[in-house]
This record gives C-alpha cells, structure tokens and sequence, in this order.
C-alpha cells in the first residue's frame, strides 16, 4: 500500500487493545452509548468518531462477531483530545458477552490515495439517491476523485435504521485524502458509519 507525503493530521486514531468473545455484528449504537457512559464529552464532541470493531463473522449474514484477543476498539479524534480517552483503559463493557478495554496506542492518519468506508449513510436505501448524496456532499467540500459504490448496508439507528452502502474513493491528492479522513462523509460517525480508512485497491467495496 503507498503512502503518500502530506502534512500531519490534527486528527489521530486512539487503538486500544480489546479482549472478548463475541458481539453483535450490528453494535455501533450500543458501543456508543457505553461509550458516552465513560467519556462525557464523546457525545458532543464534533470530530470524534467510532470505528466499527472488525471481528470473525461465524457465518455468512451470522448476528455476531468473534472478537478474540486480536480486535481493536478505535477513536478518531483531534490530537489534542486523544489522551482524555485513555481513561477507558481497564475499562470492562457490556457488549455482546462483554470486552475488556487495554491499553491504547496513537495513530497518526496518513494520505492514501484510496480510502474505503464499509457503511457510509446518506439517509436513503436508493442507489442512485445515495450516490447524487455523496457526489453533493464532496463537491461542497471541494474534493475530488472517483466514486466506486457497493453492497447495500443497514444498521440500528437513534430513531429508525439506518440505511447506507460500502464506498470506496480513489485517486485523491493528499490533501483531499487527510481531509476525508480527518471529516468522513454522511451521518453516523460516532455508531461507525462514514470513517474512512487506506485501502490497496477498490476491490474490497463490494465485500
């Protein structure tokens, strides 16, 4: 995967090491919640965001992820507010059959010049909608590179389900990469939608 040179983030990635078993394969809302139980600036905080935790799936479609010893809970936050989310390390949540929060890690966000969302939420369940969404929201911000979509995505929401689709975004400048990274696109940050990470190629978005 390159790596391209650019300015460094005011926004890092907080890792923490995590142990458990399994957890919902949907579990964004309720991570949030158990979340903003021990950080009470999460919620309100207008960068942050949380990353799915990535686990083995039992099965095709399966409800639940395996978690083991390997997954990771992950923060994106501005440097600046990154070592007040350590005080979730030690931290035992409630999800699934439970986790065990350990110690956290800094990542830097570096310029890729692909980057993929596994759920990214417009609002609409309709392709097309989806699209003319994302192409607005990209053109306000002044970024530009081509837009691969993918399979179709629904998770818990606040109020309803929420309804989005897997993206992919490829030959972005530095700049525009950092600058997505550093925002997201849609609505959702904080359940898992719209966080946007380097990827080799565009052949994951339809996974």
């Amino acid at each position: 995967m390159m790596q391209v040179e650019a300015t460094m983030s005011e926004v890092v990635d907080v890792a923490f090491a995590l142990r458990g078993r399994t957890i919902p394969a949907d579990h964004g809302l309720a991570l949030f919640r158990l979340l903003a139980e021990r950080l009470d600036w999460l919620d309100a905080d207008p960068v942050a965001a949380v990353h799915p935790i990535r686990g083995a799936r039992s099965g095709s479609g399966a409800a639940e992820l395996y978690v083991g010893g390997r997954g990771r809970l992950m923060l994106r936050l501005a440097r600046d507010r990154a070592e007040r989310a350590y005080a979730l390390s030690g931290a035992s949540l409630a999800l699934g059959e439970g986790i065990e929060i350990g110690e956290a890690q800094l990542r830097t966000l570096f310029a890729h010049g692909t980057l993929y969302s596994h759920f990214v939420s417009m609002g609409t369940a309709d392709e097309a909608l989806f699209q003319r969404g994302v192409s607005a929201e990209l053109q306000n911000a002044g970024i530009e590179c081509k837009v691969v979509c993918g399979k179709g995505r629904r998770a818990q929401g606040e109020q309803s389900e929420r309804h989005g689709f897997s993206l992919m975004l490829h030959g972005l400048s530095p700049e525009h990469s950092l600058r997505v990274q550093e925002t997201g696109l849609g609505a959702g940050r904080k359940l898992g939608c719209g966080i946007f990470v380097p990827h080799r190629s565009a052949a994951a978005v339809g996974s």
